[in-house]
């Protein structure tokens, strides 16, 4: 009987795991997961309602080495269809897939059951130190025990977020595969200067980042002023784009042209015309500029950096693609196979990341089928 190890029990692996039960009859497939738990990360994906994909499903939406063949497995992944096959029903709110009970809890709970009916081993508190080829296939090496495999896959996602494992994939890595170094992404920034005067106040935004004179990319939504700079949906989505010496660009009133405000404040029969436009901390810290109007249309803040991965939603970076084959297979070893946040693919925030993982899996899972049904 030939034997899978997944070394990763996330979405992507457990996921995995399970396509390769239900694809390959007489298969042994194991799953090593460092945590006490399974799952952990995804409990607590998009807020804990998990969303799961995006209609949109555009290239653009992704970072790193969105090859042909990666954009094959993202575009052919009907999730909808996947998860009622596993008992899970979906539905869609605007342009975000959600399971329909709105929990993440509901997910896990389902992955699980159907790990469980099918036999699938996950055992937990494995922390993996490397993986060597042998004549056999794979030496997967623990700190506590040993496994032998005839497939690999690395489903170890990155060490973004409270939840996830800070092992060094790197290492467990070695030498058998290529990897960009993971860098943050999705996540808050540090400005210069911080508006202390503002912490917690939230504005519907145009957000540009730019480098200088050159736009680096521009997002529209809620922004939060913090103790440290800047946070929101729109913050971490530019964070992508981030360089060194990057600015923000912060539009507070987008539906008005400097003009139209300038209009309604010589009008204005207040005191203090601003009171009755926005935010009374904004007004506050307004009121000491110059030029109150081109602030409020135009604020200027250095980016001084990215919070750290602790606080990231995922990490750039991760095995090179072009390290692989169109099925996600090492070229320089075979039945060794990359998945999910570990590949140097990175999504944007409403559901692509998810959904690459869940595509990847299919994916590798259908391959292996391939291979050894032959």
């Amino acid at each position: 009987m030939k034997r899978i190890i997944i070394i990763g029990a996330g979405a992507s692996g457990l996921f995995c795991a399970i396509k390769c039960k239900e694809l390959i009859h007489n298969v042994d497939v194991i799953v090593l997961e460092a945590n006490k738990q399974p799952l952990k990360k995804l409990l607590a994906t998009g807020n804990g309602r998990c969303n799961l994909s995006n209609k949109s499903l555009s290239f653009d939406q992704y970072n790193g080495e969105i090859t042909k063949s990666i954009q094959d497995i993202i575009s052919q992944f009907d999730d909808q269809k996947e998860f009622l096959a596993e008992g899970l029903l979906t539905k869609w709110m605007g342009n975000l897939l959600y399971p329909a009970s709105e929990q993440a809890k509901s997910v896990a709970e389902v992955l699980l059951d159907r790990a469980h009916y099918l036999g699938l081993s996950i055992l937990t508190e494995q922390t993996v130190i490397s993986v060597k080829p042998n004549s056999q296939g794979y030496k997967v090496i623990c700190e506590h025990a040993n496994y032998e495999a005839d497939f690999v896959i690395m489903a170890m996602g990155s060490q973004a977020g409270l939840l996830s494992t800070e092992n060094n994939r790197q290492k467990i890595i070695g030498d058998l595969l290529p990897m960009v170094p993971f860098k943050e992404s999705l996540t808050q920034m540090y400005t210069s200067p911080v508006l202390k005067s503002l912490k917690g106040v939230r504005v519907k935004a145009d957000v540009q980042l730019m480098d200088g004179d050159e736009l680096l990319s521009c997002e529209k939504g809620e922004l939060l002023f913090t103790d440290y700079g800047v946070s929101g949906i729109c913050v971490m989505q530019l964070s992508r784009f981030y360089k060194p010496g990057c600015h923000l660009e912060i539009d507070m009133m987008p539906t008005f042209t400097e003009e139209e405000l300038a209009a309604i404040v010589n009008t204005s029969p207040l005191t203090h015309p601003l009171t009755g436009l926005v935010n009374t901390k904004i007004e506050q810290y307004l009121s000491k500029n110059k030029d109150p109007l081109k602030t409020l249309k135009n604020l200027k803040l250095s980016v001084t950096g990215l919070r750290d991965y602790k606080t990231s939603q995922v990490m750039q970076g991760g095995v090179v693609v072009r390290a692989l084959t169109e099925n996600l297979e090492s070229k320089r070893h075979a039945g060794l196979f990359v998945i999910g946040e570990l590949l140097n693919v990175t999504g944007n925030c409403g559901g692509y990341n998810l959904h690459f993982a869940f595509a990847s899996a299919k994916h590798v899972a259908c391959a292996i089928e391939g291979i050894i049904n032959a």
